[in-house]
């Protein structure tokens, strides 16, 4: 049994997918608002969502995996008007810089990905829908806006009762609205909108408010009722209540689980571009396969609910953990296997990992039984699986040149010595023959081979 946080009713329940056969997963994420590039704060959603699907491929599932791209937007008209680009060109030069990033970090493609300047008439029709069914009424000439008041069960997914007494919306205070959480399902363009980034409806030359892509876009791709829809934490509210909401007023079931991955912190804030924190995926990586791997092994090391602070330690302890992980696999003839072989393994053979997977893909203890097999001798092909599901298999084809090159510098013969010696030092440092230890490292450093503690253990290095 797969037990889900739906963070709807805000419990663990049992994950039975809605498709008759039982095999079929719909799962709907919020993808890339394309303004700006990413930053590993972008990545975590990403990341969390791909292990996810992963860990249901690997328990048979075809998985209809759905990530939008929201190609228009008022950040994106703004930010390439300033740059002097057009803002088609602005979203597309954006949306490849994110899906070099996705692909750098071993993210699996989506089946579908739909972009909102695609959809539009989805997106009229479904403003149609509710309109008809009283949800919504228009304001200003070319303005429609959904009305909270009238739908009884605005606040549903966040469990906020008052639509009055929340928080004012995205859209400034404006005298045509009813409430001042009443949000856009159609916005009249601006003075300074360009003209084809403006489509023809009913109500006028204009353009979607923000959430009515996804309520169009899902529900046109997977029905109108899905098995999971995803996003991260800053998403909850107010484009989720907001998606559900147009849901619920067209007729939709819509998503029967929800999910949302927390952030990545620094300094116990949350990365983003606009507080000035937030890394680029590319500055990160530095066109390093190695350092990608490691990226996605620091995202995947923790829960998808829980936040990540990231530190300037962060990516270097990673990276030790990943090259920790290699020459175990490596020593355990790892390397032998195919790709296909290590995919056909069926992960229930390594019940510790499965377990933590099974309990609301937790990947962190599922990491954490990584690390306890290794000191166990489990067999390589049964790790290699477990890594697998998590992205980061170091033989894995997208990252094996990776060790190729890093690990160049020593043969298998010189590395089985030199662990030989980094054992025999943390049994002397454990009898307190301190001098012993020392000793061990004063001989490998003659060599030009360092050795680097860890809180995870020791490492080495040329110099």
């Amino acid at each position: 049994m797969i037990e889900v946080h739906n963070s709807a009713t805000g419990k663990l329940e049992e994950f039975k997918p809605l498709d008759a056969s039982g095999k079929r997963v719909s799962l709907y994420v919020c993808g890339p608002t394309v303004q700006s590039t990413p930053h590993i704060g972008h990545m975590r959603v990403a990341v969390a969502f791909d292990a996810i699907r992963r860990y249901l491929l690997s328990q048979g599932y075809e998985v209809d995996f759905v990530q939008n791209v929201t190609d228009i937007d008022d950040k994106i008209l703004h930010k390439s008007k300033d740059a002097g680009v057009n803002w088609k060109r602005w979203a597309q030069i954006h949306e490849r810089q994110f899906f070099d990033a996705y692909a750098k970090l071993g993210v699996l493609e989506p089946t579908h990905t739909p972009h909102a300047t695609a959809y539009i008439d989805e997106q009229i029709a479904l403003v149609q829908q509710i309109i008809a069914a009283g949800y919504a009424y228009e304001g200003e000439p070319g303005d429609v806006w959904f009305d909270t008041c009238a739908l009884k069960s605005y606040g549903e997914l966040t469990h906020q009762e008052d639509a009055n007494a929340l928080e004012a919306s995205e859209e400034d205070a404006r005298p045509d609205k009813r409430s001042p959480r009443d949000f856009a399902l159609w916005k009249a363009p601006s003075p300074l909108d360009p003209e084809d980034a403006t489509w023809d409806s009913p109500w006028g030359r204009g353009r979607p408010g923000w959430h009515t892509e996804c309520t169009a876009m899902s529900t046109a791709l997977l029905g109108s009722k899905f098995d999971i829809h995803g996003g991260g934490l800053d998403l909850r509210f107010p484009h989720h209540e907001n998606e559900l909401a147009q849901a619920r007023a067209a007729g939709h079931s819509f998503a029967n689980i929800w999910m949302h991955s927390a952030w990545v912190t620094a300094k116990g804030e949350k990365m983003s571009k606009s507080l000035g924190n937030g890394l680029c995926v590319f500055e990160v990586v530095e066109e390093s396969v190695l350092d990608a791997l490691s990226l996605r092994y620091a995202l995947v090391g923790v829960h998808y609910r829980s936040m990540l602070e990231w530190t300037p330690d962060t990516l270097g302890a990673a990276r030790n953990s990943i090259k920790r992980i290699y020459n175990y696999l490596d020593n355990a003839g790892g390397a032998k296997y195919t790709q296909d072989l290590v995919e056909s393994v069926d992960i229930s053979v390594f019940p510790e990992f499965d377990s933590a997977m099974r309990s609301d893909f937790g990947t962190g203890q599922a990491l954490a039984a990584i690390h306890i097999g290794m000191k166990k001798q489990l067999p390589a092909l049964h790790l290699r699986r477990a890594l697998n599901i998590l992205g980061i298999d170091p033989f894995a084809p997208q990252w094996a040149a990776a060790f190729e090159a890093s690990e160049s510098d020593f043969t298998l013969e010189e590395r089985t010595k030199i662990e030989q010696l980094i054992q025999e030092r943390a049994d002397a440092k454990k009898s307190k023959d301190f001098a012993k230890a020392d000793a061990i490292r004063d001989t490998l450093l003659a060599q030009s081979i360092t050795l680097i503690d860890t809180p995870d253990g020791t490492e080495y290095a040329r110099y």
